[in-house]
């Protein structure tokens, strides 16, 4: 896969970065993401520092990763449990049904099927 470069645009400031041919839209998304919040951040803090406010950036972008990994580990626990509680239950009916026994089917006369001789 070749890669081009694009200009993306934090904070005034130009970059270069590499990027693939079909994931530029993408970039510039996650460029424009990037700027909205270090701009939010330069207003609340009132740093002016582009590495300060890089680091600021990074660190609250990976709390927010974290708390999306735990979320998505919680689910998957979760859903863990409901496939071991189904399965447990779907166990638990198979082996009541097999400890019943088969149910037997017994002819009403000795000859049930009758039909015409000719």
């Amino acid at each position: 896969m070749s890669k081009d470069t694009i200009d993306i645009h934090v904070l005034g400031k130009s970059f270069t970065v590499a990027c693939p041919p079909d994931q530029n839209h993408q970039l510039q998304l996650v460029a424009a993401d990037l700027n909205r919040r270090m701009e939010q951040l330069k207003r609340r803090t009132g740093l002016g520092n582009l590495e300060q406010l890089a680091v600021m950036a990074a660190l609250n972008l990976t709390h927010e990763l974290l708390q999306v990994e735990q979320g998505q580990r919680r689910e998957q626990e979760q859903m863990q449990q409901r496939i071991n509680l189904l399965q447990t239950t779907i166990e638990q009916a198979l082996a009541e049904r097999l400890d019943s026994g088969p149910k037997s089917v017994e002819p009403v006369s000795e000859a049930p099927y009758t039909g015409s001789q000719g």
